[in-house]
């Protein structure tokens, strides 16, 4: 296993979130990264599951505030 791989496995869950930040901040800085195929067949769903009222969307600071919290608490 990569080294790098064995240092994310000792992070905390907080350690982890930041980052996930910080990778997605890096990736998106440098160009636009291209979504993987599934990510169509994803999306798709999450908007069925919206249009039939199983689910709803939430604002991207809100889910992050939500997971912050979650962090926190353990």
């Amino acid at each position: 296993m990569p080294a790098v791989l064995e240092a994310i496995d000792r992070m905390t869950a907080e350690e982890r979130i930041k980052t996930m930040e910080y990778l997605w901040a890096a990736m998106t800085a440098a160009a636009e990264p291209e979504p993987p195929a599934w990510h169509g067949d994803v999306l798709a769903e999450c908007r069925r599951r919206v249009a039939a009222g199983e689910e709803h969307f939430i604002p991207l600071e809100e889910a992050m505030r939500q997971l912050r919290e979650e962090v926190h608490a353990r």
